[in-house]
């Protein structure tokens, strides 16, 4: 068995928000905090022992393209509709190997923290977003 079937490659993962497909999505990117911090002893260089105790967090980023009358992050209800602005709706995030369908991280309660669009002169409409998320569930977590 080659390497190229090993490895998991960004073509073949694919990101869920709320549930459906985000098929215009370029990059994702997931940062999880496990809230562990070092204990340094009495004119000690080096940490004693780590300890755990802190905030853990999960955040991260996510961007791509916007595609013509989608709807954008309104679409997939993952930004609330001016009239509704207050609601900051709570969104599920997933992504999954296409290949074999094992879902490589969850996060079933995310909310955006900030989004960018942006239209280049001759350029593509891209957008992003970053969020923060309560608790990641891993593979292992699920099954």
């Amino acid at each position: 068995m080659g390497q190229n079937q090993l490895v998991i490659s960004s073509g073949l993962t694919r990101l869920y928000v709320n549930n459906r497909i985000l098929t215009t999505t370029q990059s994702v990117s997931m940062q999880n905090t496990t809230g562990e911090y070092e204990i340094f002893g009495i004119n000690s260089p080096y940490p004693q022992e780590i300890a755990s105790g802190g905030q853990r967090t999960v955040r991260g980023s996510v961007s791509g393209v916007r595609t013509k009358n989608s709807g954008g992050l309104q679409a997939i209800n993952a930004l609330p509709l001016f009239s509704d602005v207050a609601a900051s709706n709570y969104v599920s995030l997933r992504l999954e190997d296409r290949s074999t369908g094992e879902t490589l991280w969850s996060i079933p309660k995310a909310k955006l923290s900030d989004v960018q669009e942006t239209v280049t002169v001759k350029g593509v409409y891209k957008i992003s977003f970053n969020f923060i998320g309560q608790i990641l569930f891993y593979p292992l977590d699920l099954s």
